[in-house]
């Protein structure tokens, strides 16, 4: 396999090299460009400790192809010796004994200092869910959860035990307030519409990841028809099901595979309908025995009419989640997000089938494939930078 040249700026200075196109990041800084402070440990993207900034954003080098990165900035631990945020953690770091054999020590203070400069304020529930991709074996984390709060400021719970996310309780409906789908990617929101406290519900804003679906060849009012009947939209969902349902509260659970991870949630949620606005929430909440791990979800949706299309009806959807556990660490991938936007449309394109009589042609018994997502993903992607369009 050939190699391909490599333009970009590591820490600042302009690098150029000829890489193999199947090698990592992470090799390439610390073979090519001698920045042995980026560690390698799992390979698989799961423990953090390779985690560097590209264009200001924390990943994963271990699972990013260097070729990837061309054109790019990219800053490891070396590269923000100088940097005032970094200087405050490390010494926070040394001050709350943070850290051990110090294998973790440089991803984990690379993801502080994105927690600190992008969260600040925020309290320790938040904070020990937005370290939850680093992986630690010596410390306990009690330490390091001290010396990021330190950094921001952020108050200290009474209990060092991990708390569990308390999500808004599902109820009025004055509360939910619509919100410019328009608005660009990753436009600045409030962190409290992803973190609640058990004392209540707070406002809502932008949720983590939204989507506007049309649905050609069904008015608004069929379309709000059709969701009534919770089952029948559930199997819309690649690997949803619904157990039983008593017109507010249901159990079901949905089926996950992501290469030779599978899991399957089984849980709780509550509905809350408003037909005079055409507006709903779902709370759920879920776990998959085998991992342990727990999810929390809130999804928000409305439907309205299409104003520039007679007969299509608009559904905007917004999904707020929250993973805990050893399957953690996927859920704060962006490709995590991107495939969760693919699955949302093909929901919709589920939606439009059922609406039109047809038969839909996913098969929710197979189970949510990120692989298969994955690779409709991709399509999009190509087709967005060729200027095609395949929905």
């Amino acid at each position: 396999m050939s190699r391909r040249e490599l333009n970009l700026r590591v820490n600042g200075a302009p690098v150029q090299a000829l890489v193999e196109p199947r090698q990592s990041l992470a090799d390439f800084l610390r073979e090519q460009c001698r920045l042995t402070g980026t560690h390698v440990s799992c390979e698989q993207g799961v423990c953090g400790a390779c985690t560097v900034l590209v264009d200001g954003q924390p990943v994963r080098s271990c699972i990013t192809l260097g070729v990837a990165c061309d054109g790019r900035a990219v800053q490891t631990i070396e590269g923000l010796e100088d940097d005032a945020t970094m200087e405050r953690l490390r010494q926070a770091f040394n001050r709350e004994h943070a850290l051990q054999c110090g294998f973790c020590t440089p991803g984990m203070l690379i993801s502080a200092r994105d927690i600190v400069t992008r969260l600040p304020g925020i309290d320790e529930t938040r904070l020990r869910h937005e370290l939850a991709g680093n992986l630690c074996r010596c410390t306990g984390y009690v330490g390091i959860v001290r010396a990021v709060a330190a950094s921001l400021g952020a108050p200290e719970s009474p209990t060092r035990a991990l708390p569990t996310r308390a999500l808004p309780a599902a109820g009025a409906f004055a509360a939910f307030e619509p919100v410019d789908v328009g608005a660009p990617e990753g436009a600045a929101r409030s962190d409290e519409a992803i973190l609640a406290t058990s004392a209540g519900p707070v406002a809502p804003t932008a949720a983590q990841i939204e989507e506007a679906i049309l649905i050609q060849g069904c008015d608004a009012q069929r379309l709000w028809q059709l969701l009534e009947d919770t089952k029948a939209a559930a199997a819309c969902i690649p690997g949803a099901r619904i157990d039983h349902f008593n017109g507010r509260e249901l159990t079901g659970g949905v089926r996950i595979a992501f290469g030779p991870i599978k899991a399957d949630f089984a849980g709780t949620a509550t509905v809350e309908r408003d037909d005079a606005t055409r507006q709903a929430v779902i709370l759920g909440t879920g776990t998959d025995a085998l991992s342990r791990t727990s999810a929390s979800v809130k999804i928000s949706y409305r439907v309205g009419a299409d104003g520039a299309r007679a007969g299509t009806a608009r559904l905007i959807i917004g999904m707020d989640y929250s993973v805990q556990g050893p399957l953690a660490q996927f859920s704060r991938s962006e490709l995590v997000r991107s495939l969760v936007r693919q699955l949302v449309k093909d929901f919709g394109r589920n939606l439009e089938t059922m609406a039109s009589g047809g038969p839909m042609t996913q098969a929710p018994a197979a189970g949510l494939n990120a692989y298969a997502l994955l690779w409709r993903w991709l399509l999009a992607k190509l087709a967005s930078l060729f200027g095609g369009d395949r929905r």
